[in-house]
């Protein structure tokens, strides 16, 4: 075997680390401070994710196996973004009802809140904003969490055993969100590396990944949670 296969590992492997370490120290930052404005407005934040992404993508393309082992084939690409929303709507229903359980039997701190109200928008330009942040988000920890290992490691380890130590991984670099934010989140994960695995398809899982947190904002709303600011009137909307 060359180098090429080890080197790609490598990649993904330091790629992972960052967005792990950055995520952490985000978390830490966020027990205290009020952001200001929507954290997923951020312009550098947004960026960053941006130069993430192209970094997967050349990365794929280079080093990896190709576009069609890692599932970015658009050869069924209605069928599967169509696909891809049904099993984030299922998701979004199943886990949401689940963590109303658990909140109910356990209390409200099992699960953090806070996070998602430093992104929830005030007004209606906010709502376009984050609906259109939401699509890079759910682009590079798809990449990074499913395209990249599960389809570009089946050399290493095969995917159907790869899937589980990924999605507890993911899972924790939700411990902001509580206990019940990283079980909750590594269900989801374990959901999206089935479907990803089901279709060879990213496209799927970028459906359903964007879906799933869509639909989260808009639950939040509806049960009340307001945006955690440090000034910002609400307007309508």
């Amino acid at each position: 075997m060359t180098s090429t296969p080890w080197l790609f590992a490598a990649c993904v492997g330091l790629l992972m680390a960052f967005v792990a370490f950055t995520t952490y120290r985000s978390g830490q930052l966020l027990r205290d401070w009020i952001p200001p404005g929507n954290l997923l407005l951020s312009w550098p934040d947004n960026l960053m994710r941006l130069a993430l992404v192209g970094l997967c993508v050349v990365l794929g393309i280079t080093l990896g196996p190709g576009p069609m082992a890692l599932g970015w084939n658009t050869a069924n690409l209605g069928a599967d973004l169509a696909w891809g929303a049904l099993v984030g709507v299922l998701m979004t229903g199943i886990l949401t009802g689940t963590g109303w359980v658990i909140e109910r039997r356990w209390g409200a701190e099992v699960a953090s809140t806070r996070l998602i109200r430093c992104i929830l928008p005030i007004n209606r330009q906010e709502w376009a904003g984050v609906m259109l942040a939401l699509v890079p988000a759910a682009v590079l920890e798809e990449l990074l969490f499913r395209s990249l290992p599960l389809g570009g490691l089946t050399w290493l380890m095969p995917p159907w055993w790869l899937m589980w130590p990924l999605a507890l991984f993911f899972g924790l670099l939700h411990w902001p969100q509580g206990t019940w934010g990283v079980v909750g989140t590594t269900l989801a994960a374990i959901i999206l590396s089935l479907l990803f695995l089901a279709t060879d398809s990213l496209w799927a899982v970028l459906a359903a990944h964007y879906v799933f947190n869509v639909m989260q904002v808009i639950a939040a709303r509806w049960m009340g949670l307001q945006p955690l600011r440090a000034a910002a009137p609400i307007s309508e909307g």
